[in-house]
């Protein structure tokens, strides 16, 4: 199993809107809840974006365990954005997220990356660069809400994928879009989709990244589901 694209993929927006980057303070993430209670589609509305850059701004830790066609773990630590830079010529603040796994039954059997995140000073995301030599740039400005409801579906943006910070390659491009499923009557799930394409734009994985968010705008990743082309499923939570 290839984890270079899964690696890109965690890089981005919940880093990526997300994991990446619970709840914004570093602490471990937790499960979905307990039991088989059906979901509640709450009538309340959420404050997205500034729940989202107050993530970004404190930083975060989540650690799964993986399921589906590979058995293991999964952490990623993303610092706190506050390291003041450029990126594409313009002030920007960035973030160090180092990415791993440990599989049982997979190859690698483990793997580690450290990628550089950018945003903006209000913490939206400009673009990423990883140790691998991935390099991406969003085209535009990426949509983050200001507010959310149950029901909610929308485009965040396109991130166009580099081999290199020299853009003289192209490797793809990430489309990423959301849409807000029901959980409690107090709380909601932002799922944040990503969908990377390859040159010949053709899809070679989706992920699913699902945050709880709540009345405050507080967001705890709750799951990761990414699907890739060739069949390989990794469900991590």
């Amino acid at each position: 199993m290839k984890t270079r694209s899964l690696l890109i993929l965690q890089s981005i927006f919940f880093s990526a809107f997300l994991a990446a980057c619970g709840g914004g303070g570093g602490g471990d993430s937790g499960s979905s809840g307990g039991g088989s209670t059906a979901p509640v589609a709450s009538t309340n509305t959420f404050p997205l974006s500034s729940g989202y850059s107050s993530l970004v701004a404190t930083g975060q830790t989540v650690r799964f365990n993986s399921s589906g066609t590979c058995n293991g773990t999964f952490s990623s630590i993303s610092a706190p954005a506050n390291v003041s830079t450029t990126f594409e010529g313009q002030p920007a603040l960035s973030s160090s997220r180092v990415v791993s796994f440990s599989f049982t039954n997979c190859t690698p059997s483990s793997s580690v990356d450290t990628q550089t995140n950018y945003y903006a000073t209000n913490y939206f995301p400009k673009g990423f660069s990883n140790l691998g030599g991935n390099y991406g740039v969003y085209a535009g400005t990426p949509n983050v809400p200001t507010t959310v409801r149950v029901g909610d579906v929308g485009v965040i943006g396109s991130i166009n994928l580099y081999t290199s910070s020299a853009k003289t390659t192209s490797a793809g491009r990430i489309d990423e879009s959301y849409i807000v499923e029901p959980d409690t009557a107090t709380t909601a799930i932002v799922n944040v989709i990503t969908k990377i394409y390859n040159t010949s734009n053709i899809l070679t994985s989706t992920e699913q990244d699902r945050y709880r968010i709540q009345a405050n705008g507080a967001l705890t990743a709750i799951s990761y589901d990414i699907l890739y082309s060739s069949g390989t499923h990794l469900i991590l939570k």
